[in-house]
């Protein structure tokens, strides 16, 4: 079995998946988002809550988070398949 071509494919359904798409144009929206941005600093500076539950509060924001937690089960998902296989043994071709 090869598994370099595998591992090649599940990088590339990854990379190609409706999900890689959304997280980029959501990050992309967070990065022409000014007033987010601006927000982002000042908040780095001072550590102010009130600020942070601005950032928080921000559609752009929120949907990159969202979609940054759905990436995370998909990360854990993986990881308890490969975590199963390893207890796998194959017979050799």
């Amino acid at each position: 079995m090869d598994y370099i071509l595998i591992y090649q494919e599940l990088l590339s359904n990854i990379k190609n998946s409706k999900l890689s798409f959304e997280l980029k144009e959501a990050l992309n929206n967070i990065y022409n988002d000014y007033r987010l941005l601006d927000t982002i600093n000042k908040y780095k500076i001072t550590h102010d809550e009130k600020l942070r539950n601005k950032i928080y509060e921000n559609k752009n924001f929120m949907r990159y988070k969202h979609l940054e937690n759905e990436t995370n089960m998909l990360i854990l998902k993986l990881n308890k398949v490969f975590k199963e296989l390893e207890g796998v043994t194959y017979e050799s071709d």
